[in-house]
């Protein structure tokens, strides 16, 4: 493939312009044919790549393109007929020659600017409707037959521009050889075209950076530099040669905007997200089920739904808190009919069913192409990685570039600068790139292009043309500099990963003397700041470390009037508040959190809380809520208790239908061991709860029950799982907790067990009449008990005592979490918090029995935690 572009001049205007494929159809009258759709050719032919394109059709039809675009360019003619796989022996080469050149004869027009350079080779020189003399008809030694073909054709037709013409041209543009004896000049000259030593100076130089991003801040930095200490004089007099990468050109326009330097060569408009793509691909993980949270949050986040933008982020916040959006269930409208759309589906017809009706509900999101894409290669059944692959996001390119005169140059590494500079700076001299390696053929191997070029005169391009035609442009790219070159190495990529020196720059190294690359450049971390060739300011330290101001008695006074003793702080039990502004009730987790960290609680009743997207996580909450459902399930209230035959049959239904309606993510073959895993954990569960309910001869009164109260003008609300009467009368209200027993009966012992308490007093001091309360009220003994699931244990208050299989607490279990309760609700009713210490983890665990939760993997809250005391 040539390096230089073809040009031509209008002899009347002077005007040069590049001779497009645009141009040439236009000037040649080359008819508009669509482009071929070889995955119709492919289909049911017996060819080399056959079994390839049956497994994996779009990316099979890819590369039998470009193999059939590389054979016709290596033709003078594009003709099929030029091609003679017979000359060849027997083998792989012949077999795909042959097959290439049956398909080209198949599809008949070629792919890309080709069908045109057909039309322009086969069309005498008077069908021409305007002249096209070259202004420069050098034959490039890199150009392929095709190129070549179509530049004689072309000469021949219309001449070659006059030679003043092209002198001026060359004016003012880089020079294709370097000038001068500096090491600068004889890089420029014999870089990949000799070995020849050359003597090091200041013409060039080379600096070794950490990453990318470090990389632009220095270019921009040494810009920066070059003007200042007037090295150049304007800031066109220096050029950037970055790799063809959207992060270089949207790290270096943030670099250069910061430091008030203009970049001119960045692209003319944004880089843009195909969120068509992303929209669709997000459509077929919800369509084909089950639904991840984070794929339905994000369809609830993207621009092309029919809601706004808050209201697509409240629903996005509601499903990563609660599984569900209390906001989408409410949608009307064309909103609700994509929400009714998102159900799985099992045949082609349900899926392009609904995704129709997303498409006609979003007219703007522009899904009827890409639905009708997917629609041709779906028949029979559904091959969702397919589907997938065939939906998947492309980056859209940026269109054009904004070149204008007084901006630092930016070239990119696959074209010649578009002008020459003082100064070049070439960033990314590592990994791939300077030059880009190029890939292997899927067709031939280097062997095979040598025997074809051999027998046949076809000339494809080889591994080792590819490696030399990318160092003659990254020559000629060097040359663009007139009086110096610096060099920037990356030690990483973007992701932490290590880089090795690239071609470019062991080439230079060798040539300048250095046995190894990174023998030419300096360490610039590993250089004392002040001896930095670009201006460095360091930042003031950030004051104690980083950490927040702490009073030390660890006491915050939140709102207090100031210069005025005594004045109260704010309220912050009225936080949240309902509609009719009275404060929400707690619920006894609520408390449990403020018994731990009262900052712990208060972040919680501000809403203030990490709210990172993870995936779904078979947790200790989830499985608790799975098996929560499993037991009021396959336990109704008002029913005998289930035999042990009974509960086999029943409780893999109850356990399906509790994964489908809390965790449905699970139902996927992924989580298939974890499903076993989970079932017979609950069989376990639910036979031991069977064996309690005969023992104790309870009858099941009710599952889930609201409970509301007040302790000291406290507000409460909670949930009891199950609510059971003994055959004394007694009332058991059970809270089930998937844990072992160990923890909560050594907290019970110490006086430290909150929530029976909490459960008690709702039900003796109710703010809401119920059929429980009801029975309390007429004189009905209430027993508050945690089940814990682990181990099958039953733990209750001091009233349990003398029921069979139930261990009693003493008198006392909840003494001392009530009198702190009680202290710490007046504190923080009155704007005091009090904070944490770093040791109170263990000191909760040891001294109340308490696992210290609200502390656990809570940046915010240690981040206010306070060292331990000098207890000496």
């Amino acid at each position: 493939m040539r390096i230089d572009h073809l040009l031509t001049r209008n002899a009347l205007t002077g005007a040069v312009r590049h001779i497009t494929d645009d141009l040439l159809a236009e000037v040649y009258l080359a008819p508009r044919k669509k482009a071929p759709d070889l995955a119709d050719h492919l289909t049911g032919r017996n060819a080399p790549w056959s079994q390839s394109f049956a497994a994996a059709p779009e990316e099979t039809a890819r590369a039998v393109e470009a193999g059939l675009v590389t054979v016709a360019r290596a033709t003078p003619t594009l003709n099929p007929e030029a091609l003679a796989p017979s000359a060849l022996p027997d083998g792989r080469a012949r077999t795909h020659l042959t097959a290439l050149r049956d398909l080209w004869r198949d599809v008949a027009n070629l792919p890309g600017p080709l069908a045109i350079w057909a039309h322009v080779l086969r069309s005498p020189a008077e069908q021409a409707l305007e002249p096209l003399p070259l202004l420069d008809p050098t034959l490039c030694a890199f150009a392929d037959p095709a190129e070549t073909a179509l530049s004689e054709t072309l000469q021949a037709h219309h001449g070659a521009a006059p030679a003043p013409a092209l002198a001026t041209w060359a004016a003012r543009h880089p020079a294709r050889q370097g000038a001068g004896q500096s090491a600068l000049g004889q890089i420029q000259d014999k870089l990949g075209r000799g070995s020849e030593a050359t003597t090091p100076d200041d013409t060039v130089t080379c600096y070794g950076l950490r990453d990318p991003r470090e990389e632009m801040d220095f270019a921009a930095a040494c810009a920066r530099r070059m003007l200042d200490d007037e090295i150049v004089d304007t800031p066109q007099e220096i050029g950037l040669l970055v790799p063809d990468d959207p992060a270089y050109q949207l790290g270096l326009g943030e670099a250069f905007d910061r430091i008030g330097l203009p970049l001119s060569g960045l692209p003319a408009g944004p880089i843009l997200r195909d969120v068509t793509g992303e929209l669709l691909s997000l459509l077929l993980v919800l369509l084909q089920g089950p639904t991840p949270r984070t794929a339905l949050a994000s369809l609830y986040i993207s621009p092309l739904m029919p809601w706004s933008t808050e209201t697509g982020r409240q629903m996005a916040r509601q499903v990563m808190d609660r599984g569900w959006s209390r906001t989408a269930s409410e949608c009307n409208g064309p909103a609700h009919e994509i929400l009714d759309a998102l159900r799985p589906c099992t045949t082609p017809e349900q899926l392009f069913a609904r995704l129709g009706a997303v498409a006609r509900a979003a007219p703007n999101a522009g899904l009827h192409p890409r639905i009708a894409a997917l629609r041709t290669v779906t028949h029979e059944g559904l091959d969702w990685p397919l589907l997938r692959r065939l939906a998947a996001s492309q980056v859209v390119g940026a269109p054009g570039q904004d070149r204008f005169v007084e901006g630092v140059s930016l070239f990119t590494e696959t074209a010649l600068p578009w002008r020459p500079v003082s100064q070049l700076i070439v960033l990314g001299m590592a990994g791939r790139h300077w030059p880009r390696l190029p890939g292997s053929d899927p067709f031939f191997t280097e062997g095979e292009v040598a025997l074809i070029r051999d027998a046949t005169g076809l000339a494809l391009p080889g591994r080792r043309k590819k490696l030399a035609r990318g160092l003659e442009l990254f020559r000629r790219q060097l040359c663009a500099a007139t009086e110096g070159l610096t060099l920037l190495v990356p030690a990483m990529d973007l992701r932490g990963d290590r880089l090795s020196a690239s071609t470019g720059l062991a080439l230079i190294a060798h040539m300048l003397g250095a046995e190894e690359p990174f023998d030419l450049l300096q360490d610039i971390r590993a250089a004392q700041q002040d001896s930095w060739p670009v201006a460095v300011q360091k930042p003031d330290p950030v004051p104690i470390g980083g950490a927040p101001d702490l009073p030390a008695d660890g006491i915050l006074l939140l709102n207090r009037g100031l210069g005025t003793p005594g004045k109260p702080g704010l309220d912050l039990l009225r936080l949240r508040e309902d509609a009719e502004g009275d404060p929400v009730p707690q619920s006894p987790s609520r408390l449990e959190t403020l018994l731990v960290s009262p900052f712990a609680w208060l972040l919680d009743e501000l809403g203030a809380k990490d709210r990172t997207w993870a995936p779904e996580a078979l947790d200790v909450m989830t499985l608790g809520t799975i098996l929560h459902q499993v037991l009021e399930d396959s336990f109704p209230e008002g029913t005998p208790v289930p035999a042990p035959d009974a509960l086999s049959a029943t409780v893999p239904q109850a356990l399906d239908a509790a994964i489908g309606r809390h965790a449905a993510w699970l139902t996927g073959p992924s989580w298939a061991n974890e499903r076993l895993s989970l079932l017979r954990e609950a069989q376990d569960v639910a036979t031991a709860w069977a064996g309690f309910l005969t023992a104790t001869g309870a009858e099941i009164l009710h599952n889930e029950i609201a409970l509301k109260g007040d302790h000291g003008g406290l507000l409460l609300h909670g949930k009891a799982d199950c609510l059971l009467r003994l055959p004394d009368g007694r009332i058991l209200v059970v809270d089930h907790k998937r844990s072992s027993s160990a923890s909560r009966r050594d907290r019970m012992a110490k006086g430290w067990d909150l929530q029976v308490a909490l459960y008690r007093a709702m039900l003796e001091r109710p703010t809401e009449e119920t059929a429980l309360t009801r029975l309390v009220a007429k004189g009905a003994q209430v027993v508050t008990a945690y089940h814990t699931m682990l181990d099958s244990t039953v733990l209750s208050d001091a009233a349990g005592a003398g029921v069979p299989r139930i261990e009693a607490a003493g008198e006392d279990a909840s003494a001392h979490a009530m009198t702190e309760l009680a202290a710490l609700v007046a504190e923080v009713g009155a704007g005091t918090i009090r904070l944490n210490r770093a040791g109170d983890s263990k000191t909760f665990e040891k001294d109340r029995g308490i696992k210290a939760y609200a502390l656990a993997n809570n940046a915010f809250v240690a981040a206010f935690m306070l060292p331990e005391e000098d207890t000496e």
